[in-house]
């Protein structure tokens, strides 16, 4: 009896294995934060391999009581620009194909072209991933039902990786927005402090002066 082996559904039985592996060992590492003055505008540099390679991301705009509209993301290379979120987006997610590879650049914007009203700054949290691309075309000796439903089965895996990765991002966006109201409320709470202290001492002050007063119109009295 020989035993035969169809290279490709060994591929896509790895793949898969990678996939449920990544579920467990995966970490939010790739959420980051940056924060944006008015009319300020940063950018990433992405180095890609010049193989086929999938750049692919996220953005989320932090700071849910300010307006969306001055906040501008794009992914772009030295030629054009191969994606872009739309005005008003406070959120979006990206996935591109790098067939040439190079230098690209992801850039953050807040009122650079859509100028800000408030002119406040804003903080953004993006990620962004450089994974290779798997070859999707077939030899004519691997041409067939079971080998379409291998690949069809590989590129759902390979969705599911990139949606599991977005919400780890989100989650990680969360933590975020959860140190900033906690430094706010830190903040918040300094201030009234400082302020019932404040109160605090003058209403002593006041106190103490009404005491001397009422003492002194006392005695006064006595002597009359």
């Amino acid at each position: 009896m020989v035993c035969t082996h169809n290279p490709l559904k060994i591929w896509v039985v790895l793949r898969i294995l990678q996939v449920l592996i990544s579920f467990l060992i995966t970490k939010t590492n790739g959420a980051y934060a940056t924060t944006l003055r008015s009319g300020a505008k940063e950018c990433i540099i992405i180095r890609a391999p010049p193989t086929d390679t999938t750049i692919s991301g996220n953005f989320d705009c932090l700071d849910d009581e300010l307006p969306a509209d001055p906040v501008s993301v794009s992914l772009e290379n030295s030629q054009k620009i191969l994606w872009s979120s739309r005005m008003g987006d406070s959120e979006g997610t990206f996935e591109i194909e790098a067939e040439e590879g190079g230098l690209h650049r992801f850039c953050l914007e807040n009122g650079k072209r859509n100028p800000s009203r408030d002119n406040l700054d804003r903080n953004i949290g993006w990620a962004i991933r450089v994974t290779p691309s798997h070859p999707r075309s077939l030899r004519d000796d691997e041409q067939g039902p079971d080998a379409l439903r291998a690949v069809k089965l590989a590129d759902e895996a390979r969705e599911l990786q990139e949606a599991w990765e977005t919400l780890l991002d989100h989650y990680g966006f969360l933590r975020t927005r959860e140190a900033f109201h906690n430094t706010l409320s830190n903040q918040i709470m300094t201030r009234v402090v400082r302020w019932t202290f404040l109160e605090g001492m003058v209403l002593v002050l006041i106190a103490g002066g009404q005491i001397l007063y009422l003492r002194k119109f006392m005695e006064t009295r006595r002597y009359l």
